[in-house]
């Protein structure tokens, strides 16, 4: 009769302990989803933070989004064509990131005389061509022709793009602890770039 009792009792724990296991499992998640949720809402009410860097470039902070497969398929629909225009499905998606940047340079320089050779009909013909460039190596490169009311130019802008993910602690007092957010910085190399959006996107 006690066998069947402590069978009966050992049946119990079991049925606890996978209970408890089940609702913790739960609550874990739960208590992920609501931390997420909470994220999303203050990265979407926070600003993109701009600022420049001590060399003097441009750059950007942002606080990431986590998103489900489903969410950005229903609230980023463009985004999603672009991925697929790159012939990536969107479930594989781990992150993504876009970053908007606006280059201005203001171009001052001396137009001089160019000398062209053409040759028509096995005739070689001179003719003098007003030209201008203007260089800031590496970044941007103009140059150009004026030849009576005609004007080519050719404008050439070098960029590089830093991107930097890292991790937000929470802090009280002097402690820094757990994590708050992720954030992205983002830096634009070309000195006469500046970044006016940035967005960071992590699925899960």
């Amino acid at each position: 009769m006690k066998k069947y009792i402590y069978l009966a009792i050992g049946l119990v724990l079991l049925v606890l302990i996978g209970a408890l296991t089940v609702q913790g499992y739960e609550l874990r998640r739960v208590k992920y989803e609501r931390d997420r949720l909470q994220g999303n809402q203050n990265a979407l009410l926070s600003d993109v933070k701009f600022y420049q860097t001590k060399a003097g470039l441009s750059a950007a902070s942002v606080e990431q989004l986590e998103l489900t497969c489903r969410e950005l398929k229903t609230h980023f629909v463009e985004k999603c064509q672009e991925v697929k225009d790159l012939n990536v499905k969107v479930e594989r998606l781990q992150s993504m990131a876009n970053t908007g940047t606006h280059t201005s340079v203001d171009v001052h320089t001396e137009i001089k005389d160019s000398i062209v050779y053409q040759i028509r009909d096995n005739v070689v013909y001179v003719d003098t061509l007003k030209r201008f460039e203007w260089r800031d190596p590496p970044w941007v490169e103009v140059v150009g022709t004026i030849d009576g009311r005609k004007v080519d130019v050719n404008v050439c802008s070098v960029d590089t793009l830093v991107q930097v993910v890292h991790r937000v602690p929470k802090r009280f007092l002097f402690f820094k602890f757990g994590t708050k957010a992720i954030r992205q910085e983002v830096v634009s190399k070309n000195p006469h770039t500046k970044i006016i959006y940035t967005q960071y996107i992590k699925l899960r």
